[in-house]
């Protein structure tokens, strides 16, 4: 399976909209449409990586409000 992104809208074996991004799984289907220029291997932009991020904790900032203490 590879993802796809159509760069026209196009009917057939395959059906997308301009713009749009899906998954094919029919190779030959996938090789035409590649070779008339219809879509375009739609993987992760140049430079971003494509590792899912690790969690990161989340600090509350509702604790920070409630601890201040009154000036004075």
């Amino acid at each position: 399976m590879m993802k796809v992104k159509a760069l026209v809208s196009f009917a057939g074996a395959l059906t997308m909209t301009k713009g749009e991004v899906a998954e094919c799984g029919d190779g030959a289907a996938l090789r035409s449409l590649l070779r008339a220029g219809y879509v375009e291997e739609a993987g992760a932009p140049e430079g971003e990586d494509t590792k899912p991020p690790e969690a990161k904790e989340v600090k509350s900032h509702a604790r920070k409000r409630n601890n201040r203490q009154p000036p004075g």
